[in-house]
């Protein structure tokens, strides 16, 4: 299931090689400024983040229940890019966040599990 790849996916991969080669042809004609940096002018990324990114993309996502939620426009716009940049998957993400979340603050889980039980039906 992880290896299906949605039509973005492929439509990305597809502009991403496209993009590669035309620059490739093109890059002859443009001044440095213009050109895209190299992989040796990449910004290094810290080995904790890239360890975050690796257990993001390992999750597994098997939920099937479907939520409405409501994000905030510069949050979008950072998991867009995240999805671009990394290929994470938003909801992939925001299921990640929240079961890391629940995991590092077992109390409110106990807190939760106490309160149904003094609730009355």
């Amino acid at each position: 299931m992880n290896q299906i790849k949605t039509l973005a996916d492929e439509l990305r991969e597809t502009i991403k090689k496209d993009g590669n080669s035309k620059s490739a042809s093109k890059s002859k004609g443009l001044s440095a400024k213009r050109e895209k940096p190299s992989s040796k002018n990449a910004i290094p990324i810290d080995p904790s983040v890239e360890k975050l990114f690796e257990s993001m993309l390992s999750y597994d996502l098997t939920g099937k229940e479907k939520l409405l939620i409501r994000l905030d426009d510069r949050t979008v716009f950072l998991l867009k890019q995240l999805k671009i940049a990394k290929s994470i998957d938003m909801n992939k993400l925001i299921a990640y966040s929240l079961q890391y979340f629940l995991n590092q603050h077992p109390e409110l889980i106990q807190y939760i599990k106490q309160n149904i039980k003094t609730i009355e039906l």
